[in-house]
C-alpha cells in the first residue's frame, strides 16, 4: 500500500497481483472499511495492469486512517441486485469469495498503545449460563494481577479473536475480572441471539446483571454498544458506567421507538456513557450525534467523540478498552460515599 498526501485527506493505493487470485477471475473488488462497500461498487471496482499482473486502485481515506480492508475477486461483471433484502444477501454470499483480511494505517495514524493483539496472560474460564431462557457461553477473564470492579464486554467471539482481553493486563489499571458474554446458543443448536440480546431486551439484560452479581462497567460494539447504552440508561443501580463504540442507534423497535425514548432518558440520568463512531461511518453518524446531544440535553453525564475509521474492529480492539479503562480510572478516584 502507498500513501500519497492530498490536502487534509490521504490517497491510498492498493494492489493485489494475479498469482493471489484465482486463474478464472475477470474482476477484483476492493472493500476498504466504510470507503468502499456494495453501495458504492464502482468506487471499489479495480482495475488491472496487464504489464505488471496487478490489479490497482487508489481510494481517499482520511487524516490519521486505520481500517480493514480485503481483496474479493470475481469471475463475472460486478452487478449489485435491486432492492435492499436482495443486495444484502448478495453482498454476504459476495463476501465469502474475500482472499484474506489486512489492515492499512495512513502514515500519520495513532499508534495502537494497548496490549491488544498480544496473548492474556491472565486466565479465562468459561461456563454455560442460561440469559433470556437461551444457555451460552460466558467467559470470566481474571487479569494476572486483579484490580477492582467488573467489566462486562459483549461479542465475545470477537473480543477474544482480536486478543481485546490483553488490554486489561496493566496492573495500573486492570478490573478484577471480566465477562466476555457470546450469543450463540450453547445448547448444540448453534441459534445466533446476537440481534435480540443486543436490541434493548430487558430479560437477557437482567440475567445477565444477576450473574455477575455486581454493580459492572458494560462496553460494546455495533449493536454491543447499543447495549451498553441501554444497560446504562435502564439500570443505573446495577451499572457503574459505559463504552459505547459506533452504537447502532438506528435501531428501533417495532413501535418505532428507539433506545433513549424505550428508556426514558429525557428524565435525565448519572451514568457516565463515553462514545465514539468512526468518522467515516456516514450511515450512523447522524443518528449518534442526535442521541448523545439529546442525552446531554437531559443531562446525562455523556461524552462523544469520534476515530478515523469505520466500523472496525480494527479501531475497536483499542479504542473499547480504552475507554472502558478511563472510566475505571474515573470510578477509582471518587469517594466511596459517591
Amino acid at each position: 500500500m502507498v500513501f500519497t498526501s492530498e490536502g487534509s485527506d490521504w490517497i491510498a493505493t492498493f494492489a493485489v497481483g494475479d498469482a493471489a487470485l484465482p486463474p478464472s477471475t475477470t474482476a477484483v473488488f476492493l472493500d476498504v472499511n466504510c470507503v468502499t462497500d456494495r453501495s458504492r461498487i464502482p468506487a471499489g471496482s479495480m482495475h488491472r495492469d496487464t504489464d505488471l499482473r496487478l490489479w490497482i486502485l487508489s481510494v481517499r481515506v482520511p487524516a490519521g486512517w486505520r481500517g480493514a480492508y480485503t481483496f474479493i475477486p470475481s469471475d463475472a461483471p460486478l452487478t449489485v441486485p435491486e432492492g435492499d433484502v436482495d443486495q444484502r444477501q448478495w453482498w454476504i454470499d459476495f463476501r465469502r469469495g474475500a482472499i484474506e483480511s489486512f489492515e492499512g494505517a495512513a502514515p500519520d495514524a495513532e499508534p495502537q498503545r494497548l496490549r491488544t493483539g498480544a496473548l492474556p496472560e491472565g486466565i479465562l474460564t468459561a461456563e454455560t449460563v442460561e440469559l433470556d431462557g437461551i444457555p451460552r457461553r460466558v467467559g470470566t477473564y481474571v487479569p494476572p494481577v486483579p484490580g477492582h470492579g467488573t467489566v462486562v464486554l459483549f461479542d465475545g467471539d470477537e473480543v477474544r479473536r482480536h486478543r481485546v482481553l490483553a488490554a486489561f493486563d496493566d496492573p495500573a489499571n486492570a478490573p478484577a475480572r471480566v465477562l466476555v458474554v457470546d450469543h450463540v446458543s450453547a445448547d448444540g443448536q448453534e441459534r445466533n441471539v446476537r440481534a435480540s440480546d443486543l436490541t434493548a431486551n430487558p430479560r437477557f439484560r437482567d440475567d445477565l446483571l444477576a450473574y455477575a452479581g455486581e454493580p459492572v462497567t458494560v462496553g460494546g460494539c455495533s449493536y454491543g454498544g447499543l447495549a451498553s447504552m441501554f444497560f446504562a440508561l435502564t439500570r443505573p443501580d446495577a451499572v457503574r458506567g459505559a463504552a459505547c463504540l459506533s452504537p447502532s442507534m438506528w435501531w428501533h423497535d417495532e413501535h418505532g421507538h428507539d433506545v433513549p425514548t424505550l428508556a426514558k432518558a429525557d428524565n435525565g440520568g448519572d451514568v457516565p456513557i463515553l462514545s465514539e463512531v468512526g468518522s467515516l461511518e456516514w450511515m450512523m453518524l447522524g443518528e449518534v450525534a442526535d442521541a448523545t446531544d439529546r442525552l446531554a440535553a437531559a443531562g446525562h453525564p455523556i461524552r462523544s467523540g469520534t476515530f478515523a475509521g469505520g466500523h472496525d474492529w480494527v479501531q475497536w480492539r483499542e479504542r473499547l478498552p480504552a475507554l472502558i479503562t478511563e472510566l475505571l480510572v474515573t470510578q477509582s478516584r471518587r469517594p466511596e460515599s459517591a
